[in-house]
């Protein structure tokens, strides 16, 4: 995937009072790039964004709970902030070597909520593809997959007309971060077999792919650039 050196990308960040944090496992504010869709009324019907955090977060989905999720007590002896998201889906961890995805915008099928995710898959697969990665696929809801081992998470959330893509691709984060701030979780794709966060995920690193994140990032932003994927649904 190239050679050129990795850079920080600053995730946006939500306006004071608009979202809830959760640190330690209880609910004070609430945050997770869902403030993306702010950016909606002041640039159009469409907006993206393509980053790696600098710090790692836990993120719980809308109906997840930390205490059936998380190791709070090491993310509090960590000082790991547990955040919930807009979002449906599972609980995930964002740290550098994670890219993290999300794509909002107005739609006039907002009731076709997988064919909105298969639309911005389809984009991160082209452009994985295009960088030689190999063995892509798609499992459960909208996983992306290489050899049956998850490298990619999603979520939709829905507001009336306009719909929000989230996801997480593991690119070359620390692997072992999952184990430590994550449960297993009681709900899981039938593909995942009960197998442990360790067997269960991999990442382009992993998978032998140079880890360029920088190329990864703008050849990314260059598909999601041509306005909303799930136009024409």
């Amino acid at each position: 995937m190239g050679s050129l050196k990795n850079r920080r990308f600053q995730k946006p960040t939500a306006r004071s009072g608009q979202y809830r944090f959760l640190e330690g496992g209880t609910c004070k504010k609430m945050y997770i790039d869902d403030s993306i869709l702010e950016r909606l009324g002041r640039e159009g019907s469409y907006a993206f964004s393509v980053y790696e955090p600098d710090r790692t977060e836990v993120v719980l989905g809308r109906s997840c709970r930390a205490d059936e999720d998380v190791m709070v007590s090491r993310c509090t002896e960590d000082g790991v902030p547990i955040l919930r998201r807009a979002g449906g889906g599972g609980t995930v961890v964002l740290c550098r070597g994670v890219v993290v995805v999300s794509v909002a915008g107005s739609t006039d099928t907002p009731f076709a909520l997988k064919q909105h995710m298969i639309a911005v898959n389809d984009i991160i697969i082209a452009g994985l593809s295009g960088l030689g990665v190999e063995g892509l696929a798609v499992k459960g809801i909208s996983d992306i997959t290489i050899e049956n081992r998850k490298i990619l998470g999603a979520s939709l959330h829905r507001r009336k007309n306009t719909v929000l893509y989230q996801g997480a691709l593991l690119v070359d984060p620390d692997m072992h971060i999952f184990e430590r701030y994550l449960k297993h979780p009681k709900k899981e794709p039938d593909y995942r077999e009960q197998r442990p966060h360790n067997e269960f995920l991999t990442s382009l690193s992993l998978e032998g792919y140079r880890s360029d994140k920088e190329k990864l990032i703008r050849v990314l932003e260059k598909g999601l650039s041509e306005g909303p994927p799930w136009k024409g649904l």
